[in-house]
């Protein structure tokens, strides 16, 4: 009853003209790819041929062995080298592994030193702007970013986007993954207005070539629509001192249009609109659609819109009840912006350690933040007062039973973070006037100090708006 292509349509292009809609739109899927999104370049054929050692370490490294596959791959490279010479292309896809290895036990030097070496060899053999080095230069970007250096792994995408740009030309569908994989990263990294221009070129290339519904075109609009989004709730920003890791130089960006609110909203009513025509669309399809078109509205403060399309949701799934539960039985963060690692401002005094955040809150029925109430927090003062602030602003998707969106008492977030060890901040978890308190007979306030809670096997864990994010993009 809810998918009829002309009543719904209608019922969502008024919701532009008019300020009351009851039609069904998906919040944003911008699929904010990870840190560094594999483009569909392949750089090795697939092979029917028997399982090769190498084959074996790579599916040892899928599985978590990295120690057994480093083993295998480095007496390989030892053997190709012997026979041949440190320059034979069939090194390559022995480093690419031995690279994913050494990633994978926290060897991050060691594995971008092996993908360095791939891409030589692969430039060497194939030519200096062949697109098979591209999936080898997003792994180099991962390390990078993963190692906090923005800036270098910033440069690692633009370079595979060049590549590719060179290969295929502006206009080519093949350009499209190399499109989104430089998009997305951009628009993780805050340069929306980059984003932007990218998924404007992404929306063109698909526009001349390919259907409506096709999964790139959507993809495109999702984005244009998540770079809006972003301009209007940006992601927490690490405060960096000059020369370290900043934002990236919006190098395809046009004139900034701030919070263009229209433009977003056009874009996924066209996403639902395609959706709900296509007679491939399933009624998940066009819930999902509508869900993220709700979302938009809720997180932008138009609550009865919102509760409008949550309806409509809500009518497409009634025979799904456990699709209905996930999506509404609890609050969902739409916009979570938790900081990073702390900076060590002292001498460290000794490795890395984990701290953690425990926070428990009210989520009104419009989405909105309240009653914060710290349940947990080691090193204590050191994160408490970043993660309630990130918390406070944060807008969710509150629980709804069908009619109506309801408050929640009691919804909870543990942001865990690493954090060096100084005189301030000590390995135990307190600060050094907390500390010492505690080490006089009886603690600071005569009783035993505990950091211990216990919140019960049903509290929600919220990662990061990072990883929401990307779940939205794909």
């Amino acid at each position: 009853m809810f998918k009829h292509p002309t009543a719904i349509v209608g019922i969502a292009v008024s919701a532009v003209a008019a300020h009351s809609i009851s039609a069904q739109t998906p919040p944003i899927a911008v699929t904010e790819s990870s840190i560094a999104p594999r483009s569909e370049a392949l750089v090795f054929e697939e092979s029917d041929q028997p399982q090769t050692p190498v084959d074996n370490a790579e599916s040892l490294v899928a599985i978590g062995e990295h120690v057994e596959a480093i083993n295998i791959v480095e007496l390989e490279i030892e053997k190709i080298e012997r026979r041949s010479n440190r320059y034979n292309i069939e090194l390559a896809r022995p480093l690419v592994v031995l690279g994913d290895a050494l990633a994978g036990v926290g060897d991050r030097q060691g594995a971008l030193g092996a993908f360095d070496r791939a891409v030589h060899i692969t430039r060497v053999n194939r030519g200096l702007h062949h697109p098979s080095q591209v999936e080898i230069v997003y792994r180099e970007a991962s390390v990078l970013a993963a190692n906090g250096d923005l800036a270098q792994a910033n440069r690692r995408h633009e370079y595979a986007y060049d590549i590719l740009l060179r290969s295929y030309g502006g206009g080519n569908p093949s350009l499209l993954p190399g499109i989104f994989s430089l998009a997305d990263w951009y628009l993780v990294n805050y340069n929306i207005f980059s984003a932007r221009g990218l998924y404007e070129h992404a929306l063109s290339v698909a526009d001349g070539s390919l259907a409506a519904a096709d999964p790139n075109r959507l993809r495109a609009l999702r984005g244009m629509a998540a770079t809006y989004r972003s301009e209007r709730f940006p992601p927490y920003q690490k405060e960096t001192t000059p020369g370290t890791s900043h934002q990236v130089g919006y190098r395809y960006g046009t004139m900034p249009v701030i919070n263009n609110f229209a433009k977003g909203e056009r874009a996924l009513i066209e996403v639902v609109n395609v959706i709900m025509a296509s007679a491939k669309s399933s009624d998940e399809d066009v819930a999902d659609a509508v869900l993220e078109l709700g979302d938009w509205y809720l997180i932008f403060g138009k609550h009865d819109r919102a509760t409008t399309l949550y309806r409509h949701v809500w009518g497409l799934l009634e025979a799904k009840p456990d699709q209905l539960a996930e999506i509404f039985d609890a609050p969902t963060p739409l916009y979570l912006p938790l900081p990073g690692d702390p900076d060590t401002d002292g001498a460290a005094a000794g490795r890395p350690r984990s701290g953690i955040v425990e926070l428990s809150f009210r989520v009104d029925a419009s989405g909105g933040v309240s009653r914060i109430a710290t349940l947990h927090s080691e090193p204590q003062n050191l994160m408490d007062v970043k993660v309630r602030r990130a918390v406070r602003r944060a807008r969710y998707r509150p629980a709804f039973d069908g009619e109506t969106t309801v408050a929640t008492d009691d919804v909870r977030v543990s942001h865990e973070f690493m954090y060096y060890p100084t005189d301030d901040f000590p390995p135990d978890g307190g600060t050094k006037v907390q500390t010492d308190a505690a080490n006089r007979p009886g603690g600071a306030t005569g009783e035993p100090v505990s950091f211990v809670h216990h919140l019960g096997e049903d509290r929600r864990v919220v990662e990061t708006a990072r990883t929401g994010l990307s779940r939205r993009l794909r």
